[in-house]
């Protein structure tokens, strides 16, 4: 006689001393208006805190679980926003109409699981991420806090002594630290990507040569507009802004680098004119210094293919501005005269053009600086400004009328 049995495979331990998560959230406004209602003005200060923060934690190693929800502590934001209407002109053939708002929010670390520091891993690569962790979270500091190596270029052909043509190593001079870190080396030949030594101790380490290198958290952000009317045309924009926050760019270390070679080199950065090179225009290997030092005297970026199949390690040369102004919107509109919508039993018929997301301002290499993006949902509140292959806002473009019948 054949039994069926079943089980419910659950990956989340049991945790006995999880409670709720509290949210205190706080507010204070003004409204206020000037110049017979010309000009209004709304100020807001607010301060949330949540009390111990629930967050999906992992657990490292094997144990048959994989994560466990915990209370990890207690996080708040605080900030204010400050907003301004104004009717600058008011005619009957001509007006103009302007709004301006800007706000600034401070995320805080107020308490941890009983340590004033802990380390966080976006997981956009998983566990290929060298030193296993990305973040860092510390009391009476803000989160988005990225810890990273410092990029310094390249090893370039003055920084060997020699090459072994029988075990084919290059030997670096006398003080030059070779980028060998905990867990994994980056390949140590000219064209590789270098890092800062800066304890000074001749060796890249996790623990002596990583740093903050980012913050994802912008210093404030904001937008403003305008309603512009004169006879029958009218016109609307509205701009947003974020200044002063830090874009983790993801594509510069998976797609600048031979790293799991589905996606390695695809990069236009990575182009044959800019990159250094170990392969002559004949197609054959070069190895003596001599000869590459020839071949790479225009090389401006570091070879993908010195690293192999390196995993990705977190450096400031995938650290970049994520400062933007963007339009918006845009509107734009006529408005037939009624001398003529009135013969056709219409009181009023207005046709309009609309385009969202019209332009972008922005020195971010990436597709879209208004992203925040990873691969896993468990620490995200906690690791933001990560662009994991966020794909980018369309632009939009709408016409339409505007009909109302008597």
């Amino acid at each position: 006689m054949n039994q069926k049995y079943y089980n419910i495979i659950n990956s989340s331990l049991p945790n006995p001393d999880l409670i709720w998560e509290t949210t205190v959230s706080r507010n204070l406004g003004l409204d206020f208006a000037l110049l017979n209602n010309r000009l209004t003005v709304a100020v807001d200060v607010y301060k949330n805190t949540v009390k111990d923060l629930i967050i999906d934690n992992e657990i490292p190693g094997y144990t048959g679980f994989t994560k466990q929800l915990i209370n990890l502590g207690q996080t708040s934001n605080k900030g204010f926003e400050v907003g301004l209407n104004a009717s600058l002109v008011e005619k009957q053939d001509f007006g103009i109409d302007l709004s301006f708002n800007i706000g600034r929010n401070i995320p805080k670390i107020d308490k941890l699981d009983g340590n004033d520091t802990r380390i966080l891993q976006s997981n956009w690569a998983g566990t290929d991420l060298k030193t296993q962790d990305d973040f860092l979270l510390r009391t009476g500091e803000t989160i988005g806090q990225i810890v990273g190596y410092v990029a310094d270029g390249f090893y370039t052909v003055d920084d060997f002594e020699s090459y072994n043509e029988t075990t084919r190593q290059y030997l670096l001079k006398e003080g030059i630290a070779p980028t060998t870190i905990t867990g994994g080396t980056i390949g140590v030949r000219p064209g590789a990507m270098r890092l800062k030594d800066l304890d000074g101790d001749g060796a890249i380490t996790a623990d002596a040569d990583r740093q903050v290198i980012g913050n994802t958290i912008a210093k404030h952000s904001g937008g403003f507009g305008a309603n512009v009317r004169y006879k029958n045309f009218d016109l609307s924009t509205f701009f947003n802004w974020v200044y002063g926050n830090d874009i983790y760019n993801t594509g510069r270390i998976q797609y600048n680098m031979l790293y799991r070679t589905t996606f390695g080199n695809i990069s236009d950065r990575m182009n044959s004119q800019d990159r250094f090179k170990y392969v002559n225009h004949a197609g054959e290997l070069v190895t003596s210094l001599e000869d590459l030092a020839e071949l790479n005297r225009n090389a401006r970026v570091w070879s993908p293919f010195s690293m192999g199949t390196a995993s990705p390690v977190i450096t400031t040369d995938a650290i970049e501005d994520g400062s933007f102004l963007r339009l918006s919107l845009v509107t734009l509109g006529y408005t037939l005269p009624k001398n003529l919508t009135s013969r056709i039993g219409v009181s009023s018929l207005r046709l309009f053009g609309t385009v969202y997301n019209a332009f972008v301002w922005t020195n971010y290499s990436g597709y879209d600086p208004e992203v925040s993006t990873t691969r896993s949902s468990a620490y995200a509140a906690l690791t933001p400004g990560v662009d994991y292959s966020a794909y980018p806002k369309s632009r939009t473009f709408t016409f339409g009328l505007n009909v109302n019948f008597k």
